[in-house]
């Protein structure tokens, strides 16, 4: 299982996954994100159209977060750009129940797992929604993702944010 495998979401364990542990700067999508919203760079001077467009052509289903085409993709990054302008006029991330109310505990959003001690760690899935938070810096809805079993006293204080 990947790291960001919502598959591994609510799993409590007691030797912690090594391969959890990522820097920001290995993930193309927060990079690609940061330098368009934050740098002011197009999707396609960021890499974004060409990361997507590379994904698409080794998908053994010709498909990538819902994209087959060029246009799809093109189509994806206008829906983020409006979800990355309500967001600023807003001031925070709207969570996934706010944004489809039907929606249970935040899944398609930004998904955290917890480490050592309870440490948030960001699993690479929600890359863009957790860009948008990221650069808003504000707090943000997510899918609790794989804890270790010293996080556990945590989660209370966590969840009493929300």
């Amino acid at each position: 299982m990947g790291t960001g495998s919502r598959q591994l979401s609510g799993r409590v364990v007691r030797d912690w996954p090594e391969d959890l542990l990522q820097s920001f700067d290995s993930h193309p999508k927060l990079n690609y994100c940061w330098a368009h919203w934050r740098d002011g760079k197009t999707w396609e001077e960021a890499g974004a159209v060409e990361f997507m467009m590379s994904r698409i052509r080794v998908s053994p289903t010709g498909v990538t977060d819902k994209c087959r085409t060029r246009e799809d993709v093109i189509q994806r990054f206008e829906t983020l750009e409006q979800i990355w302008i309500a967001s600023r006029q807003q001031g925070y991330l709207a969570s996934q129940a706010q944004l489809e109310p039907d929606n249970f505990r935040e899944v398609g959003g930004v998904l955290m797992h917890l480490g050592p001690g309870g440490e948030p760690v960001f699993s690479g899935a929600g890359c863009h929604r957790f860009a948008i938070a990221m650069l808003l810096d504000s707090p943000f809805p997510a899918q609790l993702g794989c804890v270790h079993i010293s996080a556990i006293p945590v989660l209370q204080r966590l969840r009493s944010n929300s």
